[in-house]
């Protein structure tokens, strides 16, 4: 075989490995973004057309320990995920009271503060126009028992912000609420989507109304 032959096979050998992974590439994105829950605007506003918001800017909210918190807010941490996976919600959060909130923020420079216990009125929450605030009906010790676990998780340095992968301790801020949620059995979901978004939370509250109230809200077009 001449030189020029082994050099033509090895080009199309190398153009067919590149394929094949742009292939694989482009089909595991896709894969991806059909695995995220999300809703329109107009299925939101739908969703709220028949309920009343105690109030119209989140600093003006009566909160109480266990609400769960979630809005759209565009930061520099959340514009990406916005542009290529385009939920509604961007961000959620679960208080715990005394002017405290437990939430996944994101990546930071010290891994220890992506999930983390914030003030809330110290918080960049009352920057939010969007925002749903919804409340669980606890019936027991379930509250008492969330509230620890989730302070827990937050003081651990083991943990950081990242979708859930076994043998890692990795969560989002609304899998870190739902899995809570689930684990306590405030919530009993079957078949829950593969990648858990705020929108899912928002969605799974306004489909049990016999467990979850939105008690305030304020969805700005």
């Amino acid at each position: 075989m001449s030189k020029n032959s082994i050099l033509r096979s090895l080009l199309v050998f190398i153009g067919g490995i590149f394929f094949v992974s742009i292939m694989f590439g482009l089909s595991s994105a896709h894969k991806f973004y059909v695995s995220i829950f999300r809703l329109s605007p107009d299925q939101i506003s739908s969703s709220l057309s028949h309920n009343t918001s105690q109030c119209k800017k989140i600093s003006d909210c009566t909160l109480l320990p266990g609400d769960i918190l979630v809005r759209r807010y565009i930061t520099q941490k959340t514009w990406i995920m916005d542009k290529l996976a385009n939920p509604y919600f961007t961000h959620s959060a679960f208080y715990l009271g005394d002017d405290q909130i437990v939430e996944a923020v994101g990546t930071e420079k010290n891994p220890e503060d992506e999930i983390q216990i914030a003030l809330f009125s110290k918080s960049d929450w009352f920057n939010v126009k969007n925002f749903v605030v919804i409340r669980p009906q606890y019936t027991g010790t379930e509250l008492d028992i969330i509230k620890d676990n989730l302070k827990k998780i937050a003081e651990n340095p083991d943990y950081k912000f990242g979708l859930p992968e076994f043998g890692y301790k990795r969560a989002t801020c609304a899998d870190l609420i739902s899995n809570q949620l689930l684990s306590e059995h405030v919530i009993n979901i079957s078949n829950p989507p593969e990648i858990i978004t705020p929108d899912y939370l928002f969605f799974m509250a306004t489909k049990n109304r016999d467990n979850f109230r939105i008690v305030g809200f304020s969805i700005v077009k």
